[in-house]
């Protein structure tokens, strides 16, 4: 989806041009639709000097303010998601599934240490079978 910055209208998919006012998304293009830099007068490609016109640039400083407003909506909804996170992990019930969670990962890592080393070496294998017949 993009937006033209000459009419204020969102066109749908990958568009070379704006459906409302035709300007082209920051480039030029030929009548054999071959892109071309904003700054050139001749097709590259073809010669032609029929290009199209683009939308307007858009100013630097509005580009600064679209990063900064993602970056502090995207700041925002992180400690959004900590302070709900902390909030469960404070919980009595959600403590208590940790502590077993823990408890059973630590005894299958201690399980698998006390395996023989042919029989990891074997696991290893194929489980390495495994994600190449995936692929």
């Amino acid at each position: 989806m993009k937006y033209c910055y000459q009419c204020g209208k969102m066109t749908a998919g990958e568009p070379f041009f704006c459906a409302t006012c035709g300007r082209t998304y920051d480039v030029k293009l030929c009548p054999r639709l071959h892109m071309n830099p904003r700054g050139v007068e001749i097709c590259s490609k073809c010669g032609s000097r029929d290009l199209s016109t683009p939308q307007p640039k858009i100013p630097m400083s509005w580009r600064l303010l679209a990063i900064v407003a993602r970056l502090g909506l995207g700041l925002v909804l992180f400690y959004a998601s900590l302070c709900l996170v902390i909030a469960l992990i404070r919980t009595p019930e959600v403590q208590n599934v940790l502590v077993v969670f823990g408890l059973l990962l630590a005894s299958l890592w201690w399980f698998w240490c006390k395996l023989p080393d042919w029989l990891q070496e074997a696991l290893r294998a194929l489980w390495r079978r495994k994600e190449n017949k995936n692929d």
